[in-house]
């Protein structure tokens, strides 16, 4: 249906009044209609009482006697209200018409055996018919007594009242068609007030938010909803931003770095000694720079796909050994002390592969920013089933806690050449945990350390 809403909504009111009124319309009918033929057949069942009142049979002979109800004016004439009477025997017939059908006669049904009420027509007048069989004391049917009575009248009143039922009809739903497109105009109006409003934020003004409706209903709610999906469209925006602006500062400096690097090695020629000292410093660089890409990509991959952890019984003990080896070269040379009470038997359902990921991230964390001769505890809880990562680094200020898991983010005090990273780690880190329902958080107190909380689910 190619109509408009507001034109569907009052086509819908309208054909749902429509079909109550034709309900209502055909009830009243209905009931004059009833009302109408039951009296007409009273009226020939009290004729009919009459007429056998006055009857006699010998076997199958019908006699009929003399009297003045024969005689009455409404069965001599035709004009008004008459009655018509007519008796015929079993081979059909006529034993008895009354002086106002003439020439005429009433149909009947020669096989008749119960009381029967019908329609019919004579010299052009409606009548109605009521058939009677006539039975002696045997029981045995020998004639048939037809009655009619004029019903114009209460033809000409239902079919006048058919007219008025129908022109009423007409006139009102014609009439509410209109009544119905300007209330349903009425009633969408918010919607229009809000699509003109929507039509009209775009990226330069996505700060704007649509106009709620006084009323608090459906329309309210739905304004509330919109407004909702558009403060999570700003926060997403601005973080885009932000992310873009963050990765085209966190590429520029290790660039910066190799350009000056080489325009330093190009401005006179140089010992092999020095050479390869400002090479390696390029190596440096540059591999920062390809951290940089392959955490971009890892985390591109992380928000751009629906990930399904394949979840299963892991031993932590097993994937934090694996990554204490990894790192075991920066422990030595940091002489950090590490302090595990996480027993062989501790177990989680998850998924090894992105839990090994998130333990590379939060003990390589642990390790960067400790202290030199500093010692990291790993505990598990199994009362809470709470696995925990403590430092005794430079810690974070407290109103920087919410930002950690940012990307691009790091506290102010890490942020030099002397601890690499690039503020992707932790984010990628959440996205992970997030993907495995494992809650993850943190305490921190500057200067005193850091600690981190993996809870896993029961």
């Amino acid at each position: 249906m190619k109509l408009s809403f507001k034109k569907r909504i009052a086509t819908y009111n309208l054909l749902a009044v429509a079909a109550l009124m034709a309900i209502a319309f055909a009830a009243i009918y209905a009931v004059v209609y009833y009302t109408s033929y039951k009296h007409l057949d009273d009226d020939i069942i009290t004729e009919k009482t009459e007429v056998f009142s006055n009857l006699d049979w010998d076997d199958n002979a019908i006699i009929m006697r003399k009297m003045p109800e024969w005689e009455e004016a409404e069965h001599k004439q035709i004009e008004v209200n008459p009655t018509f009477i007519q008796i015929v025997n079993l081979k059909g017939q006529a034993l008895f018409k009354s002086a106002n059908l003439q020439g005429n006669h009433l149909l009947f049904n020669p096989q008749n055996k119960t009381t029967a009420f019908y329609n019919a027509i004579i010299n052009n007048q409606r009548i109605r018919q009521g058939q009677f069989p006539v039975f002696n004391d045997k029981g045995k049917i020998i004639g048939q007594l037809t009655i009619g009575v004029s019903q114009q009248e209460s033809y000409n009143v239902l079919h006048n009242l058919l007219i008025v039922l129908l022109a009423t009809y007409i006139f009102i739903i014609s009439i509410l068609y209109f009544i119905m497109i300007f209330v349903a105009s009425k009633a969408i109006a918010p919607v229009d007030q809000l699509i003109q409003s929507a039509s009209r934020i775009n990226d330069a003004n996505i700060n704007s938010r649509l106009p709620l409706p006084e009323n608090e209903d459906e329309i309210r709610q739905l304004a509330e909803t919109i407004n909702d999906l558009l403060n999570r469209l700003e926060s997403s925006f601005y973080q885009q931003k932000q992310f873009t602006s963050d990765a085209s500062h966190e590429m520029q400096t290790p660039l910066a770095g190799i350009k000056g690097i080489i325009e330093v090695l190009l401005r006179k020629p140089r010992t092999a000694e020095r050479y390869e000292e400002k090479l390696r410093e390029v190596l440096v660089q540059t591999n920062r720079l390809s951290q940089l890409h392959d955490q971009l990509l890892q985390l591109a991959r992380l928000e751009s796909t629906v990930m399904i952890a394949k979840k299963d019984k892991v031993h932590l003990t097993e994937i934090i050994k694996k990554y204490l080896n990894t790192h075991e070269t920066l422990i030595k040379k940091q002489a950090i002390q590490i302090q595990s009470s996480v027993p062989l038997e501790a177990q989680v359902w998850a998924d090894s592969i992105l839990l090994e990921m998130i333990a590379d991230n939060l003990i390589s964390n642990a390790i960067k920013y400790n202290k030199m001769g500093g010692n990291i505890f790993i505990d598990w809880n199994p009362a809470n089933r709470t696995l925990s990562i403590t430092d005794e680094g430079i810690g974070i200020d407290s109103d920087q806690l919410l930002s950690l898991f940012n990307r691009f983010f790091r506290a102010d005090d890490s942020r030099s050449s002397q601890i690499p990273g690039n503020g992707l780690g932790l984010s990628i880190a959440k996205r992970l945990c997030d993907v495995q329902s494992i809650g993850l958080s943190v305490r921190s107190t500057k200067n005193i350390g850091s600690t981190f909380l993996l809870q896993f689910p029961s």
